[in-house]
């Protein structure tokens, strides 16, 4: 038996002609097509145009990565619980965007997470030589130092020959200890 089927937008309420692509609402309750929400061109078109992102801004507390984003028409969404995808660079949020607004959302992202890890210690080697220990190391955000020599006080404070930056001692210092705790068990295992 051949059927119809009237298509008509669950946005707008008006009927419509598909064009080159249909476009529908995921409906996991859905039995039959009859259920499936369609929506129309030019719903599409005003979803399409509202966001446009003008800035957002990420946070991250507990492991937890949140962004507020504003919009070009002034609307705010705040709070929303968001997951970058490095594979397709786009973030998703937990409301139906675009796939545009979710890249121009990464290249956001993506800004905010170099800069947040700029000091972040991306690699350090210690070297054990007689009479002196060094670490050679580098941050995501291009700081390099090659052969520091180093010493660690009475107090458990870093001590370098050249002057670095207190954020980078603090990361050495616990790179340092694992370093030592590790170095600790291989002698006990020998």
């Amino acid at each position: 038996m051949i059927r119809t089927l009237d298509i008509v937008c669950s946005e707008c309420g008006e009927a419509f002609v598909p064009g080159e692509k249909l476009y529908y609402r995921d409906n996991y309750m859905a039995t039959s097509i009859r259920d499936t929400k369609f929506i129309c061109p030019a719903c599409i078109a005003k979803w399409e145009a509202k966001w446009q992102i003008k800035d957002a801004s990420f946070n991250e507390k507990d492991y937890v990565l949140t962004v507020d984003i504003e919009l070009e028409d002034g609307s705010f969404y705040e709070h929303m619980d968001c997951t970058p995808l490095d594979e397709t660079e786009t973030v998703v949020v937990g409301e139906d965007i675009p796939v545009a607004a979710q890249r121009r959302l990464y290249e956001i992202y993506a800004a905010w997470d170099r800069e947040r890890k700029a000091h972040y210690l991306k690699d350090c080697i210690f070297t054990d030589e007689f009479m002196r220990t060094s670490f050679t190391c580098e941050t995501y955000g291009g700081e390099k130092f090659d052969n520091v020599a180093f010493r660690v006080t009475m107090r458990g404070e870093l001590q370098t020959e050249i002057p670095v930056p207190d954020y980078i001692k603090k990361q050495i210092l616990e790179a340092y200890k694992l370093y030592e705790a590790q170095n600790m068990d291989e002698t006990i295992e020998d």
